[in-house]
């Protein structure tokens, strides 16, 4: 099997687990915003167990990305719609690492995170997903 073909698939596993717990989360999150009430501490636990695996998962995805990069193209230099796709996976990491920092910070105090910015960081966060699907789709088409 050639490094390629593991890489990629370790690729695969980090999209997959990134994405489905960033939704999850996402939806649990809403959902207690619209009933305007804390997490039970089981919740709060699910989520911040949810928060860091995807934490994980982003940075599989980034260092998989890294090798895949290397390996395919032999580098980093892939144009405007690489680098926008980097733009979008960096702020992406930011997002998911605020994720796993505001809310349990907020949790421990025993405070509901701030809605206004609980509502703003999915934004950002799906914002920067279109940046980083529409960049890579547009690098790994034919021109």
């Amino acid at each position: 099997m050639s490094l390629i073909v593991i890489l990629k698939f370790f690729h695969f596993l980090g999209l997959f687990l990134a994405g489905g717990l960033g939704v999850a989360n996402s939806l649990l999150a809403k959902e207690h915003l619209l009933v305007k009430e804390a997490p039970s501490a089981a919740v709060q636990k699910t989520m911040a167990k949810l928060a860091k695996i995807g934490l994980i998962a982003l940075v599989l995805l980034w260092i998989t990305g890294f090798g895949l990069a290397y390996q395919i193209y032999g580098g980093m230099n892939l144009g405007w719609a690489f680098n926008m796709k980097l733009l979008g996976a960096t702020v992406l990491l930011g997002a998911v690492i605020f994720a796993n920092v505001y809310p349990p910070s907020k949790f421990k105090k025993g405070e509901v995170p701030d809605p206004k910015i609980m509502k703003i960081v999915p934004m950002i966060a799906r914002g920067s997903l279109v940046l980083v699907l529409l960049g890579i789709a547009i690098t790994t088409s034919a021109s």
